[in-house]
């Protein structure tokens, strides 16, 4: 398969770039979309889709795949010369190493390989590499390092938008922070909530009785124009949470929906936060993301952090992309069941599996 990138000034002609040249998009594997500034400083939309090998090379009027070979092999060769300044050597001379059992340990905790052994480059060839528990313990402060945490601040208004796939539990987030910020506080914030959700079934219905039970403000935006009235007329309030419909990665319609909401707000600024499941695969994680990073997104809120002892996925995914975690959902209560994200408890979590 080939990944291959679209750019135009929406995100809707970005895919009709990608329609024209591979014909109906249902036939395109979607991987993400996102905001991107051209070389005039413009904003633009860029879309990469994934298509199989022939059609790619059908598409540039190549009908023998040599080349392409060729550079397959060319990344191979890089790679192995990357594990060899890691000092891994080849597979076989590795495999009772101890830098090979610490690097599977951690590998069988979700954590990427690739990732662990370009933290090792630093320390190639040095007595680190010989000692098994210098080096877990090197690399455990690599991950505490790549982990980082956006601390909750309320000073400001703000308007927070959370964005993630079917399932996760977006809306008892929603209500869980809705308590916290009316009255768990060090003082008691005006909090609105706005639903987006037009698609679900008794989305609306299920957010309005938690705002009921909870006594604040809940409105429905049916419109993007509605959208932009509303937060004129919510403007006086401290927090203002906005619901959105779940997402599959391969629900362009939906996603351009929910750019078309933040696009149509031009004088107010919004916090989109990403909502993901711990207890999700890496490749999950990543698949969600790149999907969703086209409307900026600036921090992750973890569900389900109660139902698993595996984080290493997580952790991958985190260190990698460089996002940080601004709250971790524990449970079903409201709003109980959650707590402002700290990297102590993120990595008490990925410890205890190690210690397991």
């Amino acid at each position: 398969m080939v990944e291959e990138t679209f750019e135009a000034p929406t995100p809707k002609e970005a895919f009709a770039l990608a329609r024209q040249k591979y014909g109906s998009l249902a036939e395109l594997e979607l991987l993400r979309a996102r905001q991107v500034m051209d070389h005039d400083g413009r904003m633009m939309a860029e879309i990469t889709v994934r298509v199989s090998q022939e059609d790619y090379l059908a598409g540039l009027g190549i009908d023998e795949s040599e080349e392409l070979l060729e550079e397959i092999e060319r990344l191979k060769e890089g790679i192995d010369r990357m594990k060899a300044a890691a000092g891994l050597g080849e597979p076989e001379a590795a495999t009772d190493g101890p830098v090979e059992r610490v690097l599977r340990l951690l590998e069988e905790k979700g954590l990427r390989r690739r990732w662990l052994e370009q933290r090792l480059e630093p320390v190639a060839g040095s007595e680190m590499m010989r000692d098994e528990s210098l080096l877990l313990s090197y690399l455990l402060e690599e991950i505490d390092e790549g982990l980082s945490v956006r601390e909750e601040d309320l000073g400001e208004p703000r308007v927070m938008m959370m964005v993630g796939p079917t399932g996760v539990g977006k809306t008892t987030t929603i209500a869980k922070m809705a308590a916290r910020y009316s009255y768990m506080l060090d003082r008691d914030y005006r909090v609105a909530l706005v639903n987006l959700d037009t698609y679900r079934a008794g989305a609306y219905e299920q957010l309005n009785n938690f705002a009921r039970l909870l006594g604040i403000e809940h409105r429905r935006a049916e419109s993007i124009e509605r959208f932009a009235e509303l937060l004129d007329e919510l403007a006086d309030y401290d927090v203002v949470l906005v619901d959105t419909a779940g997402i599959s990665p391969y629900d362009t319609d939906r996603l351009i929906k929910t750019v078309e909401f933040l696009k149509s707000v031009q004088d107010r600024e919004i916090s989109t936060q990403l909502v993901v499941a711990a207890t999700a695969k890496y490749e999950d994680i990543r698949e969600i993301y790149e999907h969703f990073s086209f409307i900026n997104v600036e921090s992750v809120i973890v569900t389900k952090f109660d139902e698993t002892r595996r984080v290493g996925d997580l952790i991958a995914f985190l260190t990698e992309r460089h996002l940080p975690v601004s709250y971790l959902s524990t449970g079903q209560r409201v709003p109980d069941d959650l707590e402002p994200a700290s990297k102590e408890r993120i990595l008490e979590q990925f410890l205890g599996e190690i210690d397991a």
